[in-house]
């Protein structure tokens, strides 16, 4: 799909949105992916990062503000574990295949091939680079509803959302408490291809504070930062 086939498709994503650009060149942005960019220099395009960037801030900035009225008498880390809960790869990119963002995003022939449309780490990105270019194109109030709107109808209501996502937790925990990040790394594989269990280690400031056993490096390293979340001492429910 080119940059042009893509624009007369807009009115039927805007209206699943829930909002009409004045400035059309803000969504087009959006969702150009920089593969794209990169195959067609000609054109003179800009990629999404900017928008994610801007985003990212803008998600954050809503949805603490929306726990922090909502969940009055929670404390700090209640807070920051149902927004960890709720702003990570998992729960944006829902929100983008709800929003059927994949159908309008322009990618490279090469992350076209490799299924590019469904992968979680690119609908997330594009979700937050289309709440960017939201807030660009009007203010924070109008964004800020839109946000809202989006985690409720895709997720449920963002006060009672659980998402159990231990491995964004984790990096926001430590990042938090130590001002570091933790390293997330397969130590081994056991058994044969077909049959393949894998080993994954959480190491915090050179030790050893999480390890976990999954069929796919994922399921380990979730397990794995379960593990470290416990023995930093943090509540899991």
């Amino acid at each position: 799909m080119t940059w042009r086939e893509c624009s007369v498709e807009y009115e039927s994503l805007e209206s699943k949105i829930g909002y009409s650009f004045d400035n059309k060149k803000l969504l087009q942005e959006s969702l150009t992916h920089t593969t794209y960019v990169n195959e067609h220099r000609e054109e003179d395009l800009q990629d999404n990062q900017r928008l994610e960037f801007l985003g990212d801030a803008i998600i954050n900035a809503v949805i603490t503000t929306r726990l922090f009225t909502e969940l009055a008498e929670e404390r700090e880390g209640v807070l920051t574990k149902k927004r960890a809960e709720l702003i990570n790869e998992t729960a944006l990119s829902r929100i983008a295949r709800y929003l059927r963002l994949g159908e309008h995003l322009l990618l490279g022939r090469g992350e076209e091939m490799d299924q590019g449309r469904e992968k979680a780490s690119i609908l997330a990105d594009a979700y937050e680079a289309l709440v960017g270019a939201i807030f660009l194109d009007s203010a924070f109030e109008p964004v800020s509803r839109i946000v809202e709107r989006h985690f409720r109808e895709a997720l449920g209501p963002i006060e009672k959302v659980s998402i159990t996502d231990y491995k964004s937790l984790l990096l926001e925990i430590c990042q938090s408490r130590f001002k570091c990040l933790p390293r997330v790394v397969v130590v081994d594989e056991i058994g044969p291809e077909h049959d393949k269990e894998f080993v994954v280690d959480v190491e915090l400031e050179g030790k050893v504070v999480g390890r976990g056993r999954g069929r796919n490096k994922k399921q380990a390293a979730q397990t794995a930062c379960k593990e470290a979340l416990r023995s930093l001492n943090y509540p899991l429910s």
